[in-house]
């Protein structure tokens, strides 16, 4: 894969085979739309039809990361799914651990906003940029700060 993501993230390199060196290399993006730029760390990355995915968005990829249908993802968007303990005075940067996120159906998440393990933002919702989303989203509401609240209701 780091073959792959080397070559898929030049800018010369058009969509349509960005799309297929990924798809070679074991992640599901058929139908979605990605830009140059991009880093991909693992294989395990799905994302669904008519998805859009902006330049230099980072995609951890040590658990599962999921985009549903629809989702627009802007500049430089990081997906964070690996953390750990908090250890002992003397180190606490403790065990490494990885967690999925799931981002579901027509979502739409800023620039810049920042995605931690473990996190679901649930279908229609919008992610302010700059955002940092520390704990699940539920559907079809704006979020934004640091760390991300709900701000207001959408319309379903």
């Amino acid at each position: 894969m780091r073959l792959i993501n080397i070559i898929q993230s030049w800018r010369l390199v058009p969509v349509w085979l960005r799309i297929l060196l990924l798809l070679a290399g074991g992640a599901k993006v058929w139908g979605a739309g990605i830009y140059a730029g991009c880093h991909f760390g693992g294989k395990d990355i799905r994302m669904g039809v008519g998805t859009f995915v902006n330049r230099g968005v980072f995609f951890d990829g040590t658990a599962p990361i999921t985009l549903g249908r629809q989702v627009a993802v802007g500049h430089q968007v990081a997906f964070i799914t690996s953390t750990h303990e908090m250890g002992p005075a003397d180190g606490r940067g403790g065990r490494v651990y990885d967690l999925p996120i799931v981002v579901g159906d027509g979502c739409w998440i800023g620039a810049r906003a920042t995605i931690l393990p473990g996190v679901t933002i649930g279908p229609g919702c919008m992610i302010g940029a700059g955002a940092v989303v520390t704990k699940d989203c539920e559907p079809n509401g704006l979020y934004a700060g640091n760390p991300a609240r709900r701000v207001r209701d959408l319309p379903a």
